[in-house]
């Protein structure tokens, strides 16, 4: 049986399920879970990600009396929250079937509590002053993770590790962000696989496989990233000298051929992440310490600013948008972005692609690692929730149902059948995946001054003075992180 059959199988018996079909004969039952009996699929036959859909969980059955369960949330990430209606759309209906899953299983009614504002601190600000008014009007937010800061050292958010239905070490849940916002004993905010933009938000490498051949890249690229050499000083190598004059005109533009292109600010913020360099980093007792200041960050900068100014390959615009649209013109055999592009601006690429990881910072670094643009989606549970029960069961259950169905229906059936444009590209997507990494400061990122954007600053501006502008920062960001966590011990002792 094929994948795109299997999994189409799978969401269609979990589709039945949501509609309380009455088991029979057949090979699909309902078991309780919105999960299909395993009895239904040759297990052998099926990957990882298919295979969860069969997981069954270990939640207690409860009736929440047709209860509202609010989560607040901004109008740009509906696609983690809620579908009003089935479209046709295989992502928008799975989003749809685990809503109404759980909404008949523990008889709730999921209910979004929307902010209209497009950026990430009103909502925050809204959710804020919501919580100190005590106005009890939702059970879960749903913020971005670089503006949520506040939230947790303002004491707006409950200990998820004290939540009576949460188990942060489930695979549903994001364990490499989780612990790295974890302080002592406490994490007040987290991520799991409900949060679908921690996917769709994941930096990778773009390839241009047409274009490839033209390089003789295409027999050879695949096995050096499987025998670990894909390196910084090999995509260094590949693109540097890759230009052509397409337009005649003898000025570089973005109407010539390029080795790489891309922009000049989050795209760059992934490159600690891929060479694994944190900025903070707990210590034996779970405290967070400044580590970014080391030889190994200073000679990142500069690889860094070499892969992107020095040499003729790379062509880094002004204009934020212009890379993505020179990669999907075939202009570029390289571009760095993050993977929703291979749902919406990639789509109808006339050329092949694939996605690879971002390179490792030399053959001795153990994976591939990369890291999400820092506005994907942090959980966390108000201290005045009225119905803490409801509030961490309904929470658990929307990211094992995410994990079982929603996550795989994007990870699988879009992201790598209907969009991934070759066999290696599925290949190449596990191994990126698998690779995230995350920091302590992206979670306060608007509180650190200096640190969180310190790279890229560096980088956009052609700078390798990072000795001179680390000094000018480390301070104040001393002082930040040691009220930070004055705030954990506070909120821990409220």
């Amino acid at each position: 049986m094929k994948l795109k059959q299997i999994t189409s199988l799978l969401l269609a018996s979990l589709l039945l399920a949501s509609c309380s079909s009455p088991a029979g004969d057949g090979d699909v039952t309902d078991t309780g879970t919105g999960a299909a009996s395993d009895a239904a699929v040759d297990t052998a036959e099926l990957s990882e990600m298919e295979k969860r859909a069969l997981m069954e969980d270990d939640l207690p059955e409860k009736d929440f009396g047709g209860a509202d369960f609010r989560i607040s949330t901004k109008r740009g990430t509906m696609y983690e929250i809620d579908e009003e209606e089935e479209t046709g759309d295989i992502i928008e209906d799975a989003l749809y079937a685990r809503n109404r899953r759980i909404e008949e299983r523990f008889n709730v009614k999921i209910v979004p509590v929307i902010t209209e504002a497009g950026d990430g601190n009103t909502h925050v600000n809204e959710v804020r002053q919501s919580i100190m008014a005590a106005d009890d009007a939702f059970d879960l937010s749903a913020t971005y993770v670089f503006t949520s800061g506040p939230l947790v050292t303002d004491g707006c958010f409950l200990n998820w590790l004290n939540m009576p239905y949460n188990d942060l070490s489930k695979p549903w849940w994001i364990g490499g962000v989780n612990e790295k916002f974890r302080v002592g004993d406490a994490i007040y905010a987290a991520t799991g696989d409900m949060c679908v933009s921690t996917l769709k938000l994941t930096y990778g490498v773009f390839y241009n496989r047409t274009r490839g051949a033209d390089y003789d890249l295409n027999d050879t690229i695949y096995d050096e990233i499987r025998a670990g050499k894909w390196t910084i000083d090999r995509f260094i190598e590949i693109t540097r000298d890759a230009y052509t004059d397409v337009n005649g005109d003898g000025t570089r533009d973005g109407g010539d051929f390029y080795g790489f292109t891309a922009e000049k600010a989050t795209n760059l913020d992934v490159y600690t992440f891929a060479f694994d360099i944190p900025i903070i980093e707990a210590d034996e007792e779970g405290i967070p310490q400044l580590v970014y200041n080391t030889p190994k960050t200073i000679e990142a900068v500069e690889k860094v600013n070499k892969l992107y100014w020095d040499g003729v390959g790379a062509y880094i615009p002004d204009d934020y948008s212009e890379p993505v649209n020179m990669f999907r013109s075939g202009n570029a055999l390289f571009t760095t972005t993050y993977l929703t592009q291979a749902f919406s601006t990639f789509r109808d690429m006339t050329d092949d692609y694939s996605i690879l990881p971002y390179p490792k910072w030399d053959e001795s670094q153990e994976k591939y690692m990369t890291g999400a643009m820092d506005n994907y989606s942090v959980l966390g549970i108000p201290v005045t929730v009225s119905d803490l029960e409801m509030a961490s069961l309904i929470t658990e259950s929307l990211n094992i149902e995410s994990y079982k169905t929603l996550f795989p229906t994007y990870y699988e059936q879009a992201l790598q059948s209907k969009y991934a444009r070759d066999a290696e590209s599925i290949e190449m997507i596990d191994i990126l995946m698998q690779g995230r990494n995350f920091d302590f400061c992206t979670l306060f990122a608007s509180t650190i001054p200096g640190m969180p954007w310190l790279f890229r600053e560096l980088v956009a501006s052609k700078s390798t003075s990072f000795a001179s502008k680390y000094s000018a920062s480390e301070k104040g960001a001393l002082k930040a992180i040691e009220k930070i966590v004055k705030a954990y011990e506070d909120n821990a002792e409220s």
